[in-house]
């Protein structure tokens, strides 16, 4: 080796041999960061640690698009900030680790991440969770029945956004601003909240129910106008006007959209 460095010195190439030795060492260091510019993490039903420094702010992408829940003793002390299939963390103070819940949005699935945040820098801005387990062309598309799109619309109006269920499937429908012909019971008031439409046609509406009197209303789906697959009192009994609990909602499933069901 040392004889063939000579005969490169001796003959004037030896100037292009260190410069070839540089080059390879300065690309050795950018392929290095290259591999260390993203932590990459796997999901495997295990909780993931991941490490904030506080005020700066990391980047967590998904392939797919997600919901975040945040631990209520947390909420002032941690930005967050969901943009398309990526979350952007920032920590504000320095706080233990604590479970955090990302869930797709396509399948909800629930991935499980604990998080600390203290003064120590971290190792990259990015970091992409893969979840090996996602499969949709091979598994068979959930079905909405009556039981799941009640459970669905219960979640929408009761639930944290962490517990809600997917609307994949479902295609928000418009509603009229009345129904008072719905309810054979004519002291309760009835407001058209949402409904949405399932690939397989079946309707499902939410309507929130007031009771304006000061007597108590028992709920009975046999009061109810129209025709109905399914039909869900959220409280079957409605205290009167001077309580908290003169309010609930009814889940109705049907095979026409809300106002054709209700004429029939």
């Amino acid at each position: 080796m040392q004889k063939i460095l000579k005969n490169y010195s001796n003959n004037g190439n030896g100037r292009r041999l260190r410069n070839w030795c540089k080059f390879f060492i300065v690309l050795f260091f950018m392929s290095s960061n290259v591999v260390a510019f993203a932590d990459r993490l796997e999901w495997d039903k295990v909780p993931l640690k991941l490490d904030l420094e506080v005020g700066t702010e990391r980047f967590v992408h998904f392939s797919f698009p997600v919901d975040v829940g945040v631990p209520d003793n947390l909420a002032e002390h941690i930005r967050v900030q969901v943009v398309g299939n990526s979350v952007y963390l920032t920590a504000t103070q320095d706080f233990d680790r604590q479970r955090f819940l990302f869930r797709s949005r396509e399948n909800g699935t629930v991935m499980v991440v604990d998080i600390e945040a203290d003064q120590t820098k971290v190792g990259s801005e990015h970091v992409y969770i893969n979840n090996p387990t996602r499969s949709h062309s091979n598994q068979p598309k959930k079905q909405w029945t009556p039981a799941r799109l009640t459970q669905f619309a219960a979640r929408v109006l009761y639930a944290p956004q962490r517990l809600r269920l997917s609307s994949k499937g479902l295609k928000e429908v418009s509603l009229p601003d009345q129904a008072v012909s719905l309810i054979k019971h004519e002291r309760i008031l009835v407001r058209p909240f949402s409904s949405w439409k399932t690939e397989q046609g079946l309707f499902l509406t939410v309507l929130i129910l007031t009771n304006p009197t000061n007597q108590p209303i028992e709920l009975h789906p046999s009061s109810l106008r129209g025709r109905w697959v399914a039909a869900t009192f959220h409280h079957y009994r409605l205290l009167p006007i001077t309580t908290n609990a003169n309010v609930t909602a009814l889940y109705l499933i049907s095979d026409q959209p809300f106002t054709q069901a209700l004429d029939l």
